[in-house]
């Protein structure tokens, strides 16, 4: 992350100059305990000014100083169709631990990712090549020529605030999450993202204008749970504490005290039902009575994994071997569900760890990984029998994250390494095709992936477990993100 980040529309020589010698100020004070300092006086930069206003249309230039931390200072430009420069300026240091990419590879981008990163997606093509496409913030997606893009948003949104309006919104990317944010969700009307911020607090962005609101209570733990009601969010801790958000408010209400338990976990998606399987206990807990209470349970056989079905009458249950388990609560008792899950996987895969289930908890979607050689396989099992249909994953793509659409009939996988999302047509197992959020380091991750309640929309966490980066989640539209993943 820069720790100096300014854009401008045609600036004169004076203000980039000014900007230029911020940046290195910046950049300096991010390596300050190193001695290799950029040392540049005004001149040099009203050099560096003149050189990026006189330019072509569109580039890069970059002022650095070596040593093992990297203090550096770039400028890069585009020109719109009405011939408006925008420039951007970056002052940071690149330290030799990050995974930034390398000024070869920034160099091969198009310009305007250059200067609006956040609104470009990556389409991957048949000859493992890269497409760049543009996504407003209105939900609009294709090429630049195609949606007469003017930098941060598309030519009728332009034209619209032009006029004296708003430029719609709801669609791009939102930083500043928790480094280690593993899950978020959307308010109920879908207008915000929720989830934990940098510093650990509760935080709920708006969409369309990006404004937010950080609660004061800091989440001392990782959250395993979060699902969406009628009236707000359920956020279920490790340790077993359970909170209520409601639109509108800045903090959360305490639900349920911490347990102190650890293990395997599942709320259910309309935030009814909770259940809680730790070493030799259980606990749930009813969150729709007036005052919710643990209630402590036999204890099950073990299990890797735990889903509610949409409306938490159901709860399965996945055994380290691959057996799909509807569990009974109150009994403490377990029935199979399929027995056959991973029939006919080769050997050497290690036991699953994860599955989803579909909205109407008719089918599920199971993984195994090798790591000798590296390889993922997913299956598409329906619950009810019947043939299952193992997804055609390339050797190339690893996925770790698995979803479905709202209607069920897409599968969608989000990788750890690359950001690579792929989608795939669970009758066939065929390749829809893939995309990704075109960011600046490397070392971003595919995480969480989640649906807004209406199903417009398609959101995708990218972190890295730095506590210096947070995650950014990328808002992309649905079903138009899937339609120009097949595009070729």
């Amino acid at each position: 992350m820069a720790i100096f980040d300014k854009r401008i529309i045609d600036p004169d020589e004076d203000t980039l100059t000014g900007v230029l010698g911020k940046a290195m100020k910046a950049a300096n004070r991010e390596n300050r305990t190193q001695t290799n300092l950029i040392e540049r006086d005004a001149q040099f930069w009203g050099r560096f000014a003149q050189d990026v206003l006189r330019s072509g249309p569109e580039g890069r230039r970059r002022s650095c100083r070596g040593g093992r931390a990297v203090p550096e200072v770039i400028a890069a430009w585009w020109t719109d169709p009405a011939g408006r420069k925008h420039v951007r300026v970056i002052g940071r240091t690149r330290h030799r631990f990050a995974r930034m990419r390398r000024e070869v590879e920034l160099r091969s981008l198009p310009p305007w990712w250059h200067v609006y990163p956040e609104a470009v997606l990556g389409v991957r093509e048949k000859n493992d090549g890269e497409r760049y496409i543009a996504v407003c913030r209105c939900g609009a997606v294709g090429s630049p020529e195609s949606l007469g893009w003017m930098g941060d948003t598309c030519g009728p949104c332009f034209d619209r605030r032009a006029d004296g309006g708003t430029a719609l919104g709801g669609f791009g990317q939102f930083s500043e999450w928790s480094s280690h944010l593993s899950q978020f969700g959307f308010s109920p009307d879908g207008s915000q993202l929720i989830g934990q911020h940098l510093s650990g607090a509760f935080r709920a962005v708006n969409r369309a204008d990006g404004t937010e609101e950080v609660g004061k209570r800091k989440l001392g733990n990782l959250v395993i749970g979060m699902a969406t009601t009628a009236t707000g969010a359920v956020i279920v801790l490790h340790n077993g504490a359970v909170y209520r958000w409601q639109p509108g408010a800045r903090d959360l209400d305490i639900v349920l005290n911490s347990r102190n338990i650890w293990g395997r976990g599942a709320l259910a998606p309309n935030g009814a039902r909770l259940t809680l399987l730790a070493y030799q206990q259980a606990y749930t807990a009813d969150l729709t009575a007036a005052h919710p209470q643990y209630t402590r349970r036999t204890a099950f056989e073990d299990f890797a994994s735990l889903r509610y079905n949409s409306d938490g009458s159901r709860l399965l249950g996945m055994k380290y071997n691959g057996e799909l388990k509807v569990l009974n609560v109150e009994r403490g008792t377990s029935d199979a569900v399929r027995r056959d899950a991973f029939d006919g996987f080769p050997s050497g895969f290690n036991a699953t760890t994860e599955f989803a289930i579909t909205p109407d908890g008719t089918a599920v979607l199971v993984r195994r990984q090798s790591y000798y050689p590296s390889r993922v396989l997913v299956r598409h099992v329906p619950l009810a029998g019947g043939p299952t249909v193992d997804l055609k994953i390339p050797d190339w793509h690893q996925p770790t994250n698995l979803a479905y659409s709202p209607d069920g009939l897409y599968a969608i996988t989000a990788e750890a390494e690359h950001g690579w999302i792929g989608f795939w047509d669970v009758s066939n197992g065929k390749s829809l095709g893939f995309v990704r959020a075109v960011l600046e380091d490397l070392s971003w991750r595919g995480g969480q992936i989640e649906f807004s309640p209406g199903g417009e929309a398609l959101a995708v966490a990218y972190n890295t477990g730095r506590s210096e980066h947070g995650t950014t989640i990328a808002v992309w539209p649905w079903p138009e993100t899937l339609r120009v993943a097949g595009q070729k």
